[in-house]
Parts: structure tokens; C-alpha cells; sequence
């Protein structure tokens, strides 16, 4: 039995794994957050199953079966960051890519097969700085987005020019680039949110195109992305609005990912230089 620890956005997780092959794809999507703990908040035990599958067991409650690697980080990941959400429910969940800028937070958010993460890969190659590719944990009295550095995950091979590297992490069902792999070393302290993108893909023959939002129809798409909102008054309207109203908010139509993030690079650069942010 191997265990590990790690500190997830200052929560303690302790994790026991008896199946060697569970223990080394945690370690490789995790590993940004192994650290020792005080205490553990949050405990698993992972053991193997009948038929090629393991069991994910969180103390107290009753054990989980997930077939296969893919099916097995999917469900390990979803319950986590579950129960993250309910130990800080001082913080803003937003379903969203975060990239960092000369130091401050880009949030991309949309659902789930807009290409977040592929964008956020991309980006990666044009001078930004990784926070997290799937949740933005936004403190909503200093408007600050903490980093959630877990390997980026991939739901297809990215278009050319931007190839996941030869160690990646392929389940069959997900591409895993651990963080160690990237161009350049992942955020690790909370960082302003100085810009908010709701993704739309046009299709990769396109010229993308991004277009400013009302504060009205940010705070709408907001509030679609949000994961907690029973956690925050009014159903986190009220810390949706204050957040749109804070940062500028965009709408990018992704085509062409190169365009898309040359698009994006250049439209941080125009509007932190016109808000006096020091690049």
C-alpha cells in the first residue's frame, strides 16, 4: 500500500493506494499538489477490483468502481474537486481554463467540449503561464483566482503545431500533460483576474473573432459556469455581478488555433497596457 499527500487549495487530501498503475497516474496528475499535510481533510483508499477496475473508497462513505485508467482519474477528479468545493465554500467555482499574463489571471470558461483545454495548451506556447485548466476558484472579496495546477487533460490530440509531449499520460479515453512537461513553470500563487473569455468554437477553418460583452450577458454566462452557486447569496448572482463588473469580459470565437491565441495574446497586450498594467 502506497500513500501520498497533497494540498489542495490549503485542503489536506490523504491518499492510499494499493494498485501500482492507480499510484503512478496520480502521481503524474498530481504532482503539482504533493506536499506534506497536518491534517487530512479528506481521505481515499484505492484498491484493485474484479475485472480490470479499481475501487475509489473516500472515508465515510461507500466505495466507487471505475473501469480502466480513464474512467478511474475521471471519477478520482470529480470527487475532488467536489469535496474541495464543499471545504471552501468561501470561494467562487467557475467551470474555466486559467492562464496567467505578466502576472495576472485570464479565465477561459465554457462548458465542457469547447476546447478549453486545447486553447489553454496553445497558450502555453505563446507566452502565458498555467493555473489550472478546468476550475477557477475565485476569491470573490479580492478577486483573485488561485491556482488548481493539476495536469492539463486532453480529450483529443491538439491540430498541428502544438503536440502534447512524447511522456503524456494517455489513458485511452484522455491525454494527461503533467505540469513538469510544460514550456514553462505553473502558477503557484493566487494571481488578479484581469480578463474573463467565454470560448465558442466556429470551427478550425475560421478566423476567430473576439467581440466585448455587456455586463449583463457576461454575468448571465457566469452564472451558467458556476459550480457552487447555492454556496454564495442570491445564488451567486451577487458575486457574479461584482465580478463582471470588476473585469473586463470578452466573447472569443475560437477558428484557427494559432490565429486564435496570436488573437488573444495581442488583446491582453492592448488592454493592459490601456488599464496602465506594467507588461
Amino acid at each position: 500500500m502506497a500513500a501520498f499527500q497533497l494540498e489542495v487549495l490549503d485542503c489536506g487530501v490523504q491518499i492510499e493506494c494499493a494498485d501500482q498503475d492507480a499510484h503512478a497516474l496520480l502521481e503524474n496528475v498530481y504532482r503539482s499538489f504533493k506536499q506534506p499535510i497536518r491534517q487530512a481533510q479528506v481521505s481515499y483508499d484505492i484498491t484493485a477490483g474484479s475485472s480490470d477496475g479499481l475501487f475509489i473508497r473516500r472515508y465515510g462513505d461507500c466505495p466507487e468502481f471505475a473501469r480502466g485508467p480513464g474512467d478511474f482519474i475521471c471519477k478520482f477528479d470529480k470527487d475532488l474537486i467536489i469535496e474541495t468545493q464543499k471545504l471552501r465554500p468561501d470561494l467562487y467555482f467557475v467551470h474555466a481554463a486559467v492562464l496567467a499574463f505578466c502576472d495576472h489571471a485570464i479565465a477561459l470558461v465554457a462548458p465542457s467540449g469547447f476546447g478549453k483545454s486545447t486553447t489553454a495548451w496553445a497558450l502555453l506556447h505563446h507566452g502565458f503561464q498555467y493555473l489550472s485548466d478546468e476550475i477557477a476558484p475565485i476569491d470573490p472579496t479580492t478577486f483573485r483566482v488561485l491556482p488548481f495546477p493539476r495536469a492539463l487533460c486532453l480529450k483529443k490530440a491538439p491540430p498541428n503545431g502544438y503536440p502534447v509531449p512524447r511522456d503524456a499520460v494517455i489513458t485511452g479515453r484522455t491525454i494527461h500533460v503533467p505540469t513538469s512537461l510544460f514550456p514553462d513553470d505553473p502558477v503557484a500563487e493566487p494571481l488578479m483576474l484581469s480578463m474573463i473569455v467565454f470560448l465558442r468554437f466556429i470551427g478550425e477553418a475560421q478566423s476567430p473573432i473576439l467581440k466585448r460583452m455587456s455586463s449583463a450577458d457576461a454575468t448571465v454566462r457566469l452564472l451558467i459556469n458556476t459550480l457552487n452557486p447555492l454556496a454564495h447569496r442570491q445564488y451567486g448572482l451577487d458575486n457574479a455581478i461584482a465580478i463582471v463588473t470588476k473585469t473586463p469580459c470578452f466573447e472569443l470565437l475560437t477558428g484557427d488555433l494559432r490565429s486564435t491565441c496570436e488573437l488573444l495574446q495581442a488583446a491582453c497586450v492592448r488592454d493592459f497596457n490601456h488599464a496602465g498594467i506594467q507588461l
